[in-house]
């Protein structure tokens, strides 16, 4: 580790002019930068479909959704009887890029008991939303989104078929049956549910599905540019990249599969310009005095990058634009972690990497402070992503977190009832 304390001495050959060039010029190159083009994923929310589909199953126990259906035309035989459809399972399974893919269990019931079970897939292609300053991609089952519905009816479920309509066959009539007709009754049965009576439960059953299942994905605290979304497996998992407009040097590698938990993972070049960039909107304090104390009238901007693959990758700015004219520029090696609920970080490393001053500047303590405020800033980024199922939702808090291969990553663990009441998607 470099000096543990290093204090900037005054530049005294340079006159006072030919510094306030250097810093502005320095500041300019800084500033006017421009990010890489097909840098890959500024920002990734990883979701392991398990964690979902539990909360969907929740919702499905608790309310059941059943609807009536037309009984079928069973011609030359006659039939009496009545039918509901009722939403056994949905759960999301890996599909298509750009896509979310469900697969749906209907279950088919007369008054005396089960009649058969219809598989579908659906299709959803998600839809981003803007509203109060917040990123929400909305994935649900509805006539809006759904590319795809297709009805399936397993071997094992048409063999039920044949057995259903026989209770429905006036007991006089049975007897009287060639095998031949129940054969064909039992075809034109599965030809009904999966064609005239799926049409009819897209807009009932299919319409109550997506209102209780709908899914909301409230998107990190980014600027959000461009949205994109896959699958992965083993485990299965839905991933969310995420592009911004930030001048960023560097994005994610490829998306891997990921843990158990809830993961965000942000490329270090990105959290160093979301830490600019809420420094510019005003979103966090943009003056500071000497001292590190935020103030209006402070002489004192900070500014961060990172040179990815570099051994000190985060860089510290400082620049003295009040009241005369200095900046430095220190390298830092970092090191994060959580300790409980508390993240922590520290500087394993630093190196003065240029400077042009006139006054004595703790570049350590600027460092430090810095440092750690760069790190919330990317824990605040990762923690306001939330996952509502239903109007209901599943709460983050951030739970790990490490710095690597030159990436923050936070993991979120999942919380709230999905029987709870709902907020605000905010």
């Amino acid at each position: 580790m470099t000096r543990a304390l290093v204090v900037l001495a005054a530049v005294l050959a340079s006159g006072c002019g030919s510094r306030c060039k250097d810093v502005a010029a320095a500041r300019t190159a800084l500033t006017s930068r421009v990010g890489v083009s097909n840098r890959g994923a500024d920002v990734r929310v990883s979701i392991p479909m398990a964690r979902a589909n539990t909360a969907i199953a929740e919702l499905l126990q608790q309310k059941a959704l059943t609807v009536p259906l037309d009984p079928p035309d069973l011609a030359p035989i006659q039939v009496a009887t009545t039918l509901t459809a009722t939403v056994k399972q949905l759960m999301i399974v890996p599909g298509s890029r750009g896509h979310v893919r469900f697969a749906v269990v209907v279950e088919i019931d007369d008054p005396t008991g089960n009649v058969t079970a219809i598989d579908a897939i659906a299709e959803i292609e998600p839809e981003l939303t803007r509203a109060n300053g917040a990123s929400v991609l909305a994935i649900g089952i509805g006539p809006q989104n759904v590319l795809k519905l297709k009805p399936t009816l397993t071997p094992a479920a048409k063999a039920k078929l044949g057995g259903a309509a026989m209770r429905w066959i006036p007991a006089n009539v049975k007897a009287k049956l060639p095998p031949a007709l129940v054969d064909v009754a039992a075809g034109k049965l599965g030809e009904h549910l999966t064609g005239a009576a799926w049409t009819a439960l897209q807009k009932t059953l299919f319409l109550k599905l997506g209102e209780l299942t709908a899914m909301k994905l409230r998107l990190p605290d980014v600027p959000v540019a461009s949205v994109g979304i896959q699958s992965l497996t083993a485990p299965d998992t839905l991933v969310i990249e995420i592009g911004t407009d930030l001048p960023v040097r560097a994005g994610l590698g490829p998306a891997a599969s990921v843990p158990t938990e809830m993961t965000v993972q942000i490329a270090g070049s990105v959290a160093a310009e979301l830490a600019n960039w809420a420094i510019d909107k005003g979103h966090a304090p943009q003056w500071y005095t000497r001292s590190l104390a935020p103030a209006s009238k402070g002489d004192f901007r900070p500014r961060f990058d990172y040179a990815p693959g570099t051994s000190h990758a985060l860089k510290v700015y400082a620049f003295q634009e009040r009241g005369g004219c200095s900046y430095f520029k220190v390298g830092v090696a970092a090191k994060i972690g959580m300790s409980g609920d508390k993240l922590l970080a520290t500087a394993t490393d630093r190196e003065i990497e240029a400077m042009n001053a006139n006054v004595a500047i703790e570049a350590a303590a600027w460092v430090k402070y810095f440092l750690v405020g760069w790190v919330n800033k990317s824990k605040k980024v990762a923690a306001h992503t939330q996952l509502t199922i239903g109007g209901r939702a599943l709460l983050t808090e951030v739970v790990s977190a490490r710095l690597a291969n030159d990436e923050l990553a936070f993991g979120l663990a999942l919380s709230g009832d999905p029987s709870s009441a709902a907020v605000s998607s905010r």
